[in-house]
């Protein structure tokens, strides 16, 4: 029966019409039903088919089918679509001559077709292409690519593909072609098609140094489960020997979660000082002679009952070059500290640093009191390394109690108070170096109120301390048991004045300008530290009596906007200035700060964040020393876009070691210790081009008048593919890096020796 005008069926509708067998067409329980639409439709009971022509419409819940022509079977569900066909699912695509297709099973056969999968954009274009369910199709002749367009800048062709959207692709005899010319062929490629968190192989970085000859990692992710990856890693080093690792995440919940790595290497080479073996050590740094190498870190914090909180920081390596030599690429320093950072918020100790630290704590927090129990261990690599005398200090276990600052009662007085207890461990004594167990409390008293428009809040302590004292001779000063109190009181004086203009400027429309100029006493007793064991900051007292004056100035913008209005910090700037009382009217050198020359007034501190416009930022920040009549410190930065993505950046960092000027003044010959630095750090990164990129760094130690780094690269970027290239000359390494990403599908990048 054929219909001239163009009408809507549902198969339920037509099996009921023009058929006494309902169960052949109409939707079984859990199917949806299957509508049809075109200019005539006919239906042919004895074959069970439904033939449609003219701008036919095959609907079947996400699944929409446009031909020409199309006969549909009513017993398997089948499309057969000729003329114009094009096939969409969810948001991927089929365009072909003729497609049939299994509405239930979505499996089919595409003539002359494309598919497109618009999650990746990716292009599959073959002859004849089976649909093998709803996410693989196979071929015997295929183009793959990521561009769009009838020709592309790139794409790969071969036989015998099997491509599973959230998988792999396979293919056999595989070319690939840039413009349409072959460039690159291989018999047989396997390549990621994900979308999701899946495990796979990640792109691989090879290189080539003198140290580690050809260096090839290829690392692989693995998924375990939807709060739980991990990556491993295989670092094949032709002159070394191969590193293995691996990377663990887990996320429980924002409170509980973690990171832990492991790596281990059998090196080929050591540093034993002789000639033949030099290239292996770094410059200052005793000789490595181990040959069993490793690296495990990590970092937990996870939460407990009873509103308790658990954080544990692991870092232990094999040698005090570990870290220097594997700095870079995946498992590298760098990449562990910013992962660290990101992940957990906290980092680990510089790569040069041979102190690490393995902390373990247990900690509570009320409204009113937190207390916190650990236990840190700070392991000396290179005493652990060269297996001689370790006397680094450790606090096995350290508790501590504090209780924020309160009001006592319906009383003007306020109260706080910090205290803990701590087991201080050596593994080594000496004469000087002793360990033991300590003990303190203070107690602290405030009474704030007002005068006129001046606040004051001035406070009072007294800090218990207790020892016992273990030491290499029992006969010393400090062996046994100690206790002190030191007293202590802190005043702050303070105001505040602030005008608001109207500017009616295009960059704002109110500015306001606040000033607080705040003045401060402190006064603590100085603990003889020849009389008293001390261990950290807590005991390590030298007694305050000093004034402090300093003024904050802060000008704000207010610009309205279309909700609410936008605010912005133009001008932040602190200055400070102290006076030493105590040093002033000391008389005895060797209690003088620099055991040479009495300065009792402070450097005077400068602070300035200038942000004129929507990011553009310049900062500073210094001290002045009034009796070396020059900066001590100068830190200053011009950065243009956001702190997070830096257009162009440069800043100056300088620091002169005081003693340096005092031993010019005095005559004193000049010493190789003085902590003295200076040194320039630029970073350019703009569009110098129609997707060209220009990135560049700078950096020079202008305290030795030579360079650190120099690099300079440039990347290509199209719309499915991206060519780099990177010049690097630093102390350690000059490379040569290039690279070519096929957006999509990964990337590969090289980097020489240039040397």
């Amino acid at each position: 029966m054929v219909f001239p005008h163009r009408f809507t069926w549902f198969l339920l509708l037509s099996i009921l019409l023009f058929t006494v067998t309902p169960a052949s067409a109409a939707p079984t329980s859990g199917q949806s039903p299957v509508n049809i639409t075109a200019d005539s439709l006919a239906h042919d009971a004895a074959k069970g088919v439904y033939i449609a022509e003219g701008n036919v419409l095959v609907t079947d819940g996400a699944v929409t089918l446009v031909a020409d022509h199309v006969t549909y079977h009513i017993q398997d569900g089948t499309a057969e679509a000729e003329g114009n066909v094009r096939l969409t699912s969810e948001e991927d695509v089929v365009t072909a001559d003729t497609v049939t297709y299994a509405m239930e099973s979505k499996e089919g056969t595409i003539t002359n077709g494309t598919v497109f999968i618009k999650s990746r954009n990716l292009w599959i274009r073959g002859e004849t292409l089976e649909k093998r369910g709803e996410n693989r199709y196979t071929a015997e002749r295929v183009t793959v690519t990521t561009c769009d367009g009838e020709n592309p800048d790139w794409a790969i062709t071969g036989r015998k593909f099997d491509i599973t959207v959230e998988g792999y692709g396979t293919a056999h005899h595989v070319m690939l072609k840039t413009a349409g010319v072959p460039v690159v062929y291989t018999p047989f490629l396997l390549f990621p098609v994900k979308i999701k968190r899946q495990t796979g192989l990640l792109a691989p970085l090879v290189g080539y140094s003198s140290r580690k000859g050809l260096d090839i990692i290829q690392p692989l992710f693995v998924t375990l489960g939807d709060s739980m990856d991990a990556t491993v890693y295989a670092n094949h080093m032709t002159e070394r020997g191969t590193r293995g690792g691996v990377e663990f995440r887990y996320m429980a919940s924002a409170l509980s979660k973690g990171i832990f790595s492991a790596e281990g290497l059998n090196d080929r080479k050591i540093d034993d000082g002789t000639s033949e073996n030099s290239d292996y050590g770094y410059d200052g740094s005793p000789d490595r002679t181990n040959t069993d190498r490793y690296w495990f870190r990590g970092k937990a914090d996870q939460e407990l009952p009873g509103g308790f909180k658990a954080k544990l920081d692991l870092d232990w390596v094999s040698d005090q070059d570990y870290l220097r030599e594997f700095k870079d690429g995946p498992g590298g320093f760098d990449a562990t500290q910013d992962d660290m950072e990101e992940y957990m918020g906290r980092t680990i100790e510089d790569h040069t640093d041979t102190v690490r630290t393995n902390k373990l704590s247990v900690s509570k927090t009320t409204n009113a009191f937190t207390a916190s129990l650990s236990g840190i261990w700070n392991d000396d690599v290179v005493a652990r390394s060269q297996d001689t005398e370790d006397s680094t200090l450790q606090q096995l276990p350290s508790l501590t109690v504090s209780q924020s600052r309160s009001a006592l009662g319906t009383s003007p007085f306020q109260m706080s108070m910090t205290g803990g207890a701590t087991s201080f461990y050596r593994q080594d004594l000496t004469s000087s170096l002793y360990d033991g167990e300590r003990t303190y409390i203070l107690p602290k008293v405030y009474m704030p109120f007002k005068v006129g428009a001046f606040s004051v809040d001035p406070s009072a302590g007294v800090r218990g301390l207790w020892w016992d004292i273990d030491t290499e001779d029992s006969a010393s000063a400090f062996s046994g048991t100690h206790s002190t109190a030191v007293p202590e009181f802190t005043t702050d004086i303070s105001t505040e004045f602030y005008k608001i203009f109207n500017t009616d400027a295009d960059w704002a429309d109110k500015a306001r300008h606040r000033l607080k100029p705040t003045l401060t006493y402190d006064w603590q007793e100085r603990l003889d530290d020849t009389e008293y064991p001390t261990f950290d900051t807590v005991d390590e007292l030298d007694g305050k009596n000093q004034i402090t004056l300093k003024l904050d100035s802060i000008l704000t913008s207010k610009k309205n906007g279309e909700s609410l209005p936008v605010y912005r910090d133009l001008l932040t700037a602190t200055i400070s200035q102290t006076w030493d009382i105590q040093e002033d009217r000391e008389t005895d050198p060797s209690q003088w700060r620099n055991g040479l020359t009495k300065e009792p007034f402070r450097p005077f501190y400068a602070e300035l964040i200038f942000n004129p416009v929507m990011n553009l930022y310049f900062k500073f920040d210094g001290t002045w020393s009034w009796y070396e009549s020059e900066m001590l410190t100068q830190n200053s930065a011009l950065i243009l876009g956001t702190e997070e993505t830096k257009l162009f950046s440069i800043s100056h960092r300088k620091k002169r070691d005081p003693l340096e000027s005092i031993h010019e003044s005095l005559g004193i010959p000049a010493s190789s210790s003085y902590e003295s630095t200076d040194s320039l750090v630029a970073r350019l990164k703009m569009d110098i081009f129609d997707r060209i990129t220009l990135d560049c760094d700078y950096e020079r130690d202008l305290e030795e008048s030579e360079d650190i780094k120099k690099s300079v690269g440039l990347t290509y970027t199209s719309s499915c593919w991206a060519l780099f290239t990177r010049y690097e000359d630093s102390t350690d390494d000059t490379k040569i890096v290039f690279g070519v990403e096929l957006t999509g599908l990964g990337g590969f990048d090289s980097s020489y020796d240039a040397n």
